[in-house]
């Protein structure tokens, strides 16, 4: 089996966010070992639960599930990680605290690095 995937999202276009996810749930799916690592626009629309605005018509037309949904799913069912750096919590000016309700853990950046190392990466 393939060591963990880590996938590093920091731009923050709902596109960039369904292909994140996407590609995640199905790894996921697939039996992998999975982080998300959240930054910028992404974080804060996680944090806020505003992750999936910015869907187009589109996304609905083709019945796509929502972004947060099939996140939440994954960690439940699947193990699946939503992190962020801790820097990164900083950077967005968020209260750690407040963050932690809605991640599964603060990591930080050498341990992420460290865990893509050992597997993979993926960044959008």
């Amino acid at each position: 089996m393939p060591g963990p995937l880590v996938v590093f999202l920091h731009r923050g276009g709902w596109e960039d966010r369904y292909q994140a996810a996407t590609l995640a749930v199905t790894a996921a799916a697939f039996g992998e070992q999975v982080t998300v690592a959240l930054f910028f626009e992404p974080l804060r629309l996680w944090v806020a639960g505003r992750f999936d605005e910015g869907a187009p018509r589109a996304a609905a037309e083709a019945r796509v599930t929502p972004l947060a949904e099939a996140l939440e799913e994954a960690r439940r069912e699947l193990g699946l990680r939503v992190v962020a750096c801790d820097t990164a919590v900083r950077l967005a000016g968020l209260d750690p605290d407040h963050v932690l309700g809605r991640l599964d853990a603060i990591d930080t950046l050498p341990s992420l690095w460290r865990a893509a190392r050992a597997g993979r990466a993926l960044t959008f």
